[in-house]
């Protein structure tokens, strides 16, 4: 007899049928346990992967956003004034004893706190940086009775890609950058005697920039964390290697002076004529080449000396570091050949021919008025050849040639010009004359290598070179800072 299946699939004659149905759902129960994990398991490793590669992304975009403000910081900061930073756009801070002490500390120094940053909605962080102080956001400064522009605002710069789901751009970061003075310092105390924290005294300010990206949301305790946030600090010190006071710097260990006419050099606190010896074992004075020079019928006055004020000053490059690496022709050669270039407004790589037909726009300055008033508009300048500047050719800033400088007539200039070069000098001028300072060296190459040469500088007619400490700041201040320390704020701020 033919025996079936009843309806649990069973021959009804087979013993141990049931029990052995049994066993197979088991194992089969088993095995969807088993799998779902292993699938649970899959997901929960692709979602946390998700989660390590998102991370990574942002933290790579808040760091270059981080980066990008202090390079932004940087080429903002020529030509602004220190002290208009620190005090923000109103140009006023709070002399509250308690804040005064709160802008002395390191947690100052971020433009906010990083609970706020990891929370800020960098969409629109406007409403949560509301009360934000403008205290050392980078501005134009306050000037009569009007704020000055900012030029990274309190709700940051942001930073867009291409939209990778459609048209237009996505916003991926954003960076704020705040200034503060480097309080404390034995170099800020030695010009700061209160140590104001809104005083800058030597020159030199601390940035700090946060770059904040995007990322999953999840809370930490009651904070909602949104964002990557990356912070690096840097030290910034205002170019000062070309600062030393008298209206002629002249540096060689040999040097071709003439003189005729009555020019007036005039130092005012310094000697007219500051010498730089560069080269001390060689047994020749450059300072006294020039005293016993024939002075004609012109006047060398300056820091307090008689006629002629000349003085050597090669102890001041000597042991002070910021202005020591006038003594490398090395570097000398590469920041006028190599690095003024990049940061130019006016650039020409040939023999110029200026008068006032054909002259670019050097530049305008006006000493007696603060440096943003209207109207201010110095330039920097390089001309990588002859200059020739005749009539009335006037300018402001900072002027590099590296070939002959030659003016005659009643050109005139505000700032510093660096005849860095052929470091040949003719100054058959009336009028105004030179108003701040003028530095010539003779860079030669031997061997491949430059080397200091023998300048020759020829003032005669009714020529004048003024010192004028400010205008040379200003010039100075036409070249992007130096960065003195780099460093990431991680973790707990000291």
């Amino acid at each position: 007899m033919i025996s079936y299946p009843n309806a649990q699939g069973c021959l009804q004659e087979k013993p141990g049928c049931f029990e052995e149905a049994g066993t197979a759902l088991l194992m089969v129960l088993l095995a969807i346990s088993v799998f779902s994990l292993l699938g649970l398991f899959m997901a929960l490793d692709a979602v946390n992967g998700l989660y390590i590669s998102d991370n990574h992304e942002n933290r790579v975009q808040a760091t270059s956003a981080a980066l990008a403000g202090l390079n932004h910081a940087r080429a903002l900061m020529r030509g602004l004034e220190y002290d208009a930073i620190l005090k923000g756009m109103d140009g006023v801070y709070s002399r509250n004893p308690s804040y005064l002490k709160e802008a002395k500390s390191y947690r100052f120094r971020s433009p906010f706190s990083m609970d706020t940053a990891h929370s800020l909605d960098i969409l629109d962080p406007s409403a949560a940086l509301s009360r934000i102080p403008d205290d050392g956001l980078i501005n134009t400064g306050a000037r009569n009775g009007k704020k000055g522009i900012p030029l990274i605002p309190v709700t940051g710069i942001v930073q867009k890609a291409p939209n990778p789901a459609g048209p237009g751009e996505v916003v991926t970061s954003r960076y704020f950058v705040k200034v503060t003075d480097n309080n404390g310092d034995v170099s800020e105390r030695a010009k700061d005697a209160g140590d104001n924290p809104f005083v800058d005294g030597d020159g030199l300010v601390i940035v700090r920039s946060m770059g904040i990206a995007e990322t999953f949301f999840e809370a930490v305790g009651p904070v909602w964390r949104r964002n990557s946030v990356v912070v690096f600090e840097a030290r910034y010190r205002k170019f000062s290697v070309f600062d030393f006071g008298p209206a002629l710097l002249v540096l060689g260990s040999r040097v071709s002076p003439h003189f005729s006419g009555t020019y007036g050099i005039a130092g005012g606190a310094f000697p007219g004529i500051g010498v730089i010896d560069t080269d001390m074992n060689d047994n020749a004075f450059p300072e006294k080449i020039i005293r016993t020079a024939p002075l004609g019928h012109g006047n060398i006055s300056g820091g307090g000396s008689p006629n002629p004020a000349v003085r050597d000053i090669t102890h001041l490059a000597g042991t002070d570091p910021e202005r020591s690496p006038i003594l490398d022709p090395q570097y000398l050669w590469d920041f006028v050949f190599h690095q003024a270039p990049r940061f130019s407004d006016n650039y020409s790589g040939s023999d110029q021919r200026w008068n006032p037909a054909n002259a670019p726009d050097l530049g305008s300055y006006d000493a007696s008025k603060p440096a943003n008033a209207q109207g201010q508009d110095p330039k920097l300048t390089v001309v990588h050849g002859n200059l020739l500047m005749t009539g009335n050719v006037s300018g402001a800033g900072l002027l590099i040639v590296t070939g002959d400088f030659l003016c005659t007539g009643d050109c005139h200039y505000t700032g510093l010009v660096l005849v860095l070069g052929s470091g040949r000098i003719g100054l058959h001028t009336s009028g105004s004359g030179m108003n701040g300072g003028l530095v010539v060296a003779n860079l030669e190459e031997f061997n491949g290598n430059p080397v200091f040469g023998v300048p020759e500088f020829s003032i005669s007619g009714n020529s004048r070179i003024r010192t004028d400490t400010r205008a040379v700041g200003m010039a100075l201040g036409l070249i992007p800072p130096i960065q003195k320390s780099f460093r990431e704020i991680a973790g707990t701020d000291p």
